[in-house]
């Protein structure tokens, strides 16, 4: 089903109709400037993964990040036989379907899909079990490139050799993701030991991705979504690896749980408490709950101009057909 959300990914980015707008504005003319963008690929990709899989397996839920999603398009049943003789844990036998919720990011990186930095553009699709991410998928589509992972079992896919991962001993590099410089520079030091260098980069899937591969030693994000982390957390703890929030608590992936990780996330494969951010450090903590602060002011914000916008057309339109 990843794969086929990819060929959906790929046919847009062909057409060159990306029909890309901000989720809570509305279209721009400039589409760097775009904050939280959205395009038909997200969208459509969405719907195919979302219906087929209800399809498939009636009963279970499923929340992606475009919301909830008419049917329509074409619906691809899972292959499950790709997955040959893979024997799974017997506690994964007979899991009822309303304990099952499906965390769908369709398109992990919607600025990099429209800029044309195609490589790092992932569909993340993560199965939590009683709340706990407990299997996920990866999928980078112009790389064709799939990995997933069942808590318990292992992985496979592209990557099979992640499980072969060492501690090099020392961090030499962390991946930062965050808006404010100064998140940065409280990082370094809150963080209990000396890092090399900090990189602020893009989506959540890709930047797992690079923690299983060694790439990074850890990864940080001030604040995301719970389909952003659902799937990588699960192939990152198939591995052994950790992703908590800045506290060191795990999140809980209920349908009934809020879709927004407020109080960060740090994911890392060895000595996670060594990463943890929050250490007593009330600046740190300060500066990241303006943030969230900040991100639900414009969330309201930019959710009551488009509501507005919305009744201005609506008037228009009714004194445009009295005056005929």
């Amino acid at each position: 089903v990843a794969r086929q959300a990819g060929e959906v990914m790929k046919k847009v980015k062909e057409s060159g109709k990306l029909d890309a707008k901000d989720k809570y504005v509305g279209p721009s003319s400039d589409q760097g400037t775009l904050t939280d963008p959205v395009t038909i690929a997200d969208v459509e990709s969405q719907r195919l993964i979302e219906h087929s899989l209800l399809t498939a397996f009636p009963g279970i839920t499923v929340i992606g990040e475009e919301g909830k999603l008419e049917p329509g398009g074409e619906i691809y049943a899972p292959k499950l036989d790709l997955l040959g003789d893979e024997k799974f844990p017997s506690m994964y036998a007979s899991i009822p379907a309303s304990d099952i919720t499906v965390w769908v990011d369709p398109l992990d990186g919607t600025k990099s899909f429209i800029m044309g930095n195609l490589e790092v553009v992932t569909c993340l699709i993560g199965i939590s079990v009683r709340g706990t991410a407990t299997a996920g998928v990866i999928y980078y589509p112009w790389r064709d490139k799939l990995v997933w992972g069942v808590v318990g079992h292992g992985i496979g896919g592209d990557l099979a050799s992640l499980s072969t991962l060492e501690p090099r001993g020392r961090r030499s590099s962390v991946c930062w993701f965050a808006e404010l410089e100064k998140l940065k520079k409280y990082a370094y030091a809150a963080l209990k030991t000396p890092v090399g260098s900090i990189t602020g980069t893009g989506s959540a899937g890709n930047m797992i991705m690079k923690v299983m591969e060694g790439e990074y030693d850890s990864y940080f994000h001030c604040a995301n979504n719970k389909w952003d982390t659902c799937a990588g957390e699960a192939i990152l703890r198939a591995v052994g690896g950790t992703l908590t929030d800045f506290y060191g608590k795990p999140y809980f992936y209920d349908k009934s749980m809020p879709h927004r990780n407020a109080t960060g996330v740090v994911a890392s494969m060895f000595d996670h408490a060594t990463y943890l951010p929050c250490c007593g450090d009330e600046a740190f903590l300060k500066a990241q709950e303006r943030k969230n602060r900040l991100y639900k002011v414009a969330s309201w914000g930019c959710a009551s101009v488009a509501l507005l916008a919305s009744c201005v057309v609506v008037l228009r339109r009714f004194n445009s057909k009295r005056s005929s």
